[in-house]
């Protein structure tokens, strides 16, 4: 085996038929499950953080199914040594399993690959338990200014939701569909927005608001007295990659707007103006 490998398999010779028998370096695969959060996106997303500062390289994954699939450490410079570590949200477990190279066709897996799951488990076992903790925290004293968020009244647990409407002046703005926001948002907080996708990642986009009586004044969505801030996504190239994902089910449609950290509503971006046109252009 190479020096260079992160998790070193041991001076027990060169082969791993003489590991096997001088070393015994080869045990069953044991479980390696870690306590979910109650939301499996949410779960899911710390999976993916956890792996990433892990210095993982993602192999695939599929965000609908809350599964990844990354190359080990062991041996990673090896093409022909490849070992696939597999995590999966599970209901209320975190499942992680091992294949490939250094997992034999009974089951027994070389004591490298299984120290470096039990590794990622307590990894993520820590992940997890933080992000839980933090939930569970009672929130922060919102400051007092004209531009803090303010969701209106929903359902229990549950974001408000953006909708979609046409200007009401398309001479001016177009025939587009606008996103309209059911929050109260000031200009100045436009810098503080980001928009989280489904599997985890902030988006790669330019986001901006627009107050004006031609936006958002569905008088059965929005509440607000003055209306309702209108979402604009912009920048026409990560735009089109945007819609290109969505096209590919690689994301789902559903992301969430954050404001300072906090999440403030949740958008169908299939149903935004921009991306809907750059999705239909890919068909």
């Amino acid at each position: 085996m190479r020096r260079s490998s992160r998790f070193a398999l041991g001076p027990c010779l060169l082969l791993l038929t003489s590991l096997a028998t001088g070393c015994k370096g080869w045990r069953p695969q044991q479980p390696h499950d870690v306590a979910a959060l109650a939301d499996p996106n949410a779960t899911f997303s710390v999976v993916l953080d956890t792996l990433k500062a892990q210095k993982y390289n993602v192999i695939d994954q599929n965000a609908g199914a809350h599964a990844v699939r990354v190359r080990s450490h062991v041996d990673e410079s090896d093409p022909g040594h490849v070992s696939v570590i597999s995590v999966s949200v599970d209901g209320a477990a975190v499942r992680l399993s091992a294949s490939g190279y250094l997992v034999r066709p009974d089951g027994t897996t070389h004591h490298a690959l299984n120290s470096e799951l039990a590794s990622l488990q307590s990894a993520l076992q820590k992940s997890l338990g933080s992000h839980a903790k933090a939930s569970a925290a009672p929130p922060p004293s919102a400051p007092v200014g004209p531009s803090v968020a303010i969701p209106v009244a929903t359902p229990s647990g549950s974001l408000p939701a953006a909708w979609s409407e046409p200007a009401y002046d398309p001479a001016v703005w177009g025939r587009g569909n606008f996103t309209c926001l059911p929050i109260k948002l000031a200009d100045e907080e436009q810098s503080q927005l980001t928009l989280k996708l489904s599997n985890g990642e902030v988006a790669d986009v330019q986001l901006s608001l627009a107050h004006a009586p031609e936006l958002c004044r569905s008088p059965a969505a929005c509440k607000l007295p003055g209306g309702c801030p209108a979402l604009g996504i912009a920048d026409t190239e990560h735009v089109s990659r945007l819609a290109s994902r969505l096209s590919r089910h690689e994301i789902g449609p559903l992301a969430t707007l954050f404001s300072r950290g906090q999440a403030v509503a949740t958008i169908d971006l299939s149903k935004h103006g921009s991306i809907a046109q750059a999705m239909a252009e890919k068909r």
